[in-house]
């Protein structure tokens, strides 16, 4: 978790406070469920990891959904990031602005990830490395070969499936970066690919 503070604050710093959609003539609408809460209260729930951590992510998974649905442009806003990198990085917010609610955290950290979405479905590539195996977006799997490829780590896009020159780059951008040397574009080696700025 400590990896990902830096980037995190990085992150909403440069974001806005919540969203411009309006449901009333003076733009108010009720918030139900953990969303209404404050930051505080999750902060609580998350250290002591009580049923309540885990409401505070089906919360953020049906609210997400329902911003895909209706942002135009835009088919997932958070097209590899999991649940649980979700809620570490709003934590890290709430750490910052305990009397805010978590609704207006999770808009700023929306609005922070909505340059780097996915605005058109993508398929689907299943990367299988040490009998592990993991789905990514065509589309995201294309732009983090992109960025190893600007980054001088591949020296082409190839095709879009997850070859052993990929899995080569993978590993000594995470070992450049001090990452666990997997070769598998998991969540630590996006965070650091896309979020944090190269040297």
């Amino acid at each position: 978790m400590k990896r990902f503070k830096a980037i995190a604050l990085a992150v909403l710093l440069s974001a806005h406070a919540g969203l411009a959609s309006a449901a009333d003539e003076d733009g108010k609408f009720a918030v139900k469920g953990a969303g209404k809460r404050l930051c505080s209260n999750f902060l609580l729930t998350a250290e002591q990891k009580s049923t309540d951590y885990y409401l505070y992510g089906g919360w953020l998974e049906g609210y997400i959904s329902a911003y895909n649905r209706f942002q135009p442009e835009n088919y997932d806003v958070t097209p590899w990031q999991t649940t649980e990198l979700l809620l570490a990085l709003l934590q890290q917010d709430c750490e910052n602005n305990k009397e805010r609610h978590f609704l207006t955290v999770t808009n700023s950290l929306l609005k922070a990830l909505f340059p780097i979405r996915l605005p058109a479905e993508s398929a689907l590539v299943a990367i299988d490395v040490n009998n592990a195996k993991s789905y990514f977006y065509v589309e995201i799997l294309k732009r983090a070969k992109q960025r190893l490829i600007k980054m001088g780590y591949l020296q082409d896009l190839g095709s879009n499936d997850f070859d052993q020159a990929t899995l080569d780059a993978f590993k000594h951008f995470q070992s450049d970066r001090g990452l666990a040397q997997t070769g598998v574009p998991d969540q630590n080696t996006l965070m650091n690919l896309f979020l944090k700025k190269s040297a």
